[in-house]
């Protein structure tokens, strides 16, 4: 049993102590130890405006004595009144405030996580104080590229993880983080790939992959099996298509012809051997590669995306926000 050492009465005749972190489980407990036999015991402590009383004959010098207080993690502290009638005849009488702080799981959420590469965190919801973050980056083949243990205050609530190793060769955090009274872990992953490739030429308003325009996603594809054969067994590999459009005509239909392209591709990948999640977006004309003033032909601007990583772009990654879709 851990004790906290609060008060030595009398040249060591009695010391007490308390339960300093209980667990959910565990109920908050008052000690008192004698250092020399005591034949009347009597204590009687104050918790959350109740009384709990204890009497009992003879202790012996060394025994431990117990005083359990129910389990309120709204109640932190209490005060215990100790008479001890020592078989010499002495009496000491003693008022011991006590206190604890109960053990509080830490617990994250990691429904809202995201990586922001340019900050070098990932920021995840937890439920209580954040004082440190052990932190593993590996690499390919699961390689250890840095470990290290970073110091950090914040909680509940939203935190930003400080991550190790360079963001470029990172494919896998191991997040451990702790507070006083326990720890919480969890992995992610910020690592992303934009894949290179030719993009496929749509007929006029129309978001129907011509036969002769199959090769360039058969190469495409290729590449994501070459990648899923090298990251395949440290994460889950995702793929994310996303559409663009130049700024000729409505902005509206635009992003609607986008996403339905974004989506035949997708369609396309999945039905010529892709097996992993899909996800697509139209970003319309709002993500331009070559920026333009509205109405403006620009071929650079019809383009698609083609993204490969365990989460969606993280931030400082160049691709903006977005609600993808799952196909």
């Amino acid at each position: 049993m851990i004790l906290t050492l609060l008060h030595v009465a009398l040249a060591q005749d009695l010391g007490f102590g308390v339960t300093p972190a209980p667990g959910p489980k565990e109920n908050p407990a008052f000690f008192l130890t004698p250092s020399r036999n005591v034949k009347t015991l009597y204590v009687n402590c104050e918790v959350g405006g109740k009384h709990i009383e204890l009497e009992k004959g003879s202790v012996a010098a060394g025994a431990q004595v117990t005083v359990k207080f129910p389990h309120n993690e709204a109640i932190t502290t209490a005060t215990c009144f100790v008479r001890a009638g020592f078989v010499d005849g002495d009496v000491v009488e003693q008022d011991v405030p006590v206190s604890w702080t109960y053990q509080v799981p830490l617990h994250v959420d990691l429904s809202h996580a995201e990586a922001d590469l340019e900050k070098k965190t990932v920021s995840v919801q937890v439920s209580g104080r954040v004082l440190e973050a052990e932190v593993t980056a590996y690499g390919v083949g699961k390689e250890v590229l840095d470990k290290r243990v970073v110091p950090m205050d914040g909680g509940p609530g939203e935190v930003a993880v400080p991550f190790v190793g360079n963001p470029n060769d990172v494919v896998l955090l191991d997040v451990t983080l702790r507070n006083n009274t326990g720890y919480s872990g969890f992995t992610y992953s910020p690592w992303f790939l934009d894949i290179p490739h030719d993009d496929v030429l749509f007929a006029s308003d129309s978001d129907v992959i011509a036969q002769d325009q199959e090769w360039k996603l058969t190469a495409v594809l290729a590449q994501i099996q070459d990648i899923l054969v090298k990251y395949g067994a440290i994460v889950k590999v995702k793929l994310f298509v996303g559409g663009c459009t130049d700024t000729v005509g409505d902005g509206g239909h635009n992003r609607d012809l986008s996403e339905r392209r974004a989506r035949a591709i997708a369609t396309w990948f999945k039905g010529h051997g892709y097996g992993g999640p899909i996800f697509y977006y139209g970003f319309g004309e709002s993500f331009l590669a070559f920026p333009t003033g509205d109405g403006v032909d620009n071929a650079g601007n019809r383009r698609a995306l083609y993204l490969v990583g365990a989460n969606p772009p993280p931030s400082g990654s160049g691709v903006p926000g977005a609600s993808w879709k799952p196909l």
